[in-house]
């Protein structure tokens, strides 16, 4: 399901570059330092290896990806636990990449089922459900269109009826990660919108190979970046390094939390910016439910009519296993989060329960939470614009001072919120910095 379309509401990949440093002992003194090694850090450094300049990249966690890792151990498959839909993959700079070195894609389904208090819907009510849907997108699309900074919630219609809480929560929490009252209908429409993949190794496979061979520092926090002289030094608790410039991979989330200090600050022109693009919650529920007691067809989207934002959206058989996810967001997710593993746990047990039946409930087995909003390196799912703040993306990914780059998917007009944005954000920094690392003489232009 793509993050706006959801419904039918109408029914070579290169090796590691060759002039790659190792990662076992890189200089102290670089052209380029990247923080962070997610989708935009791997991409820059990719980029800048293959041109030749000397890189460090700086990851706070023990691996890379960032917010698109897999998990291969805990679940007898690879289980992605971060990004997991192929948003856009006509414009997703990894698609290339990820079939060029043998990933299996395919296509997700694209009709949703509809689930009642554990039923399937009585004759109309799907009908219902669609036209309803059909007439929230079309609003929040018109309004973004005619160029309306204003939130989802003041373009939907106000006569979805029982239907409105479901609605609010795909438009919102699920789609974006936050409620419908923060989201800008400009932003929302400028997303690019097709229909999406999944991989069959884990979306987070992809993001591993495309980091094979660069020189990442993992488990090394930045602490602090002074760029108040010709170069930057960037301290973490295992010393001091030097360059040339910087790229900043973090997300939006951290940016603003202040983890990392600045010396001296960042532009005004930034911290707003940042300010205006916080990261929204989403989360994964992963349960496994043996013996397939819904007759489910592997990766069927369901959706679950709902009465309040305490909901999930269930992703069924990821890759025709028995895992399902039960994704959660916006403000129930984050407060969820916040009360702890046993209490989304818990959740998730009593929505198998009450939204699927007994059977379900008695074919429960193991359940698995992510809980990226309380990761201090993370802090959140993907950056979101609330109404008034879409140019804020163009002007976060402004250079500064010929030192300092921030990218990541937040600086995306058309793919935020997608690896594929961060990919090619990453991308762009890279080409920036070397404008400045690696200027072309006036004797070598043609």
């Amino acid at each position: 399901m793509t993050r706006r379309r959801l419904l039918a509401a109408s029914a070579a990949l290169p090796a590691a570059p060759a002039l790659a440093q190792t990662a076992r002992q890189p200089a102290s003194e670089v052209d380029v330092i990247v923080i962070g090694a997610g989708a935009a850090g791997i991409a820059a450094a990719r980029k800048l290896t293959a041109a030749g300049r000397s890189v460090i990249v700086l990851e706070a966690k023990a691996q890379a990806g960032g917010r698109c890792i897999v998990d291969t151990v805990n679940f007898g498959m690879p289980m992605d636990l971060g990004a997991h839909w192929i948003h856009a993959p006509a414009d997703n700079p990894v698609v290339p990449l990820a079939r060029a070195a043998g990933f299996t894609l395919y296509d997700d389904p694209d009709r949703p089922r509809l689930m009642i208090k554990g039923r399937s819907p009585r004759e109309g009510e799907w009908e219902t459900f669609a036209a309803a849907l059909v007439r929230a997108q079309r609003a929040i699309l018109e309004a973004g269109e005619a160029g309306r900074e204003v939130p989802l919630s003041a373009a939907m219609p106000t006569n979805l009826r029982d239907w409105a809480a479901t609605i609010d929560f795909l438009k919102g929490a699920w789609d974006s990660g936050k409620e419908t009252s923060e989201i800008s209908c400009v932003d929302f429409y400028n997303a690019i919108e097709t229909r999406d993949l999944f991989c069959r190794q884990g979306y987070g496979a992809i993001l591993a190979k495309l980091a094979e061979g660069l020189p990442i520092r993992l488990s090394t926090p930045v602490t602090r970046v002074d760029w108040s002289s010709r170069g930057v030094a960037v301290e973490t608790p295992a010393g001091t390094l030097r360059a040339r410039a910087v790229i900043l991979t973090v997300s939006t989330s951290v940016l603003a939390s202040g983890s990392i200090r600045f010396t001296p600050a960042l532009p005004k022109r930034q911290l707003d910016a940042v300010a205006a693009l916080t990261c929204g919650t989403y989360e994964h529920l992963i349960v496994r439910l043996s013996g397939n007691p819904m007759d489910a067809k592997p990766d069927e989207p369901f959706v679950v009519k709902a009465d309040t934002a305490a909901t999930a959206k269930p992703l069924a058989r990821i890759g025709g296993s028995d895992w399902w996810y039960l994704d959660i967001g916006g403000r129930f997710a984050r407060d969820l989060a916040a009360a702890g593993e046993t209490a989304m746990k818990a959740f998730a047990a009593e929505f198998i329960g009450n939204e699927f039946g007994p059977q379900a409930r008695r074919a429960l087995g193991e359940i698995h939470v992510t809980s990226w909003v309380t990761d201090p390196f993370i802090r959140g799912a993907w950056s979101v614009a609330g109404p008034g703040a879409t140019p804020q993306r163009l002007r976060l990914g402004e250079p500064i001072g010929q030192r300092l780059l921030i990218a990541g998917e937040a600086t995306d007009e058309g793919l935020w919120g997608t690896v594929g944005g961060a990919f090619a954000s990453g991308e762009r920094a890279a080409d920036q910095a070397l404008r400045w690392v690696a200027p072309v003489s006036q004797g070598r232009r043609r």
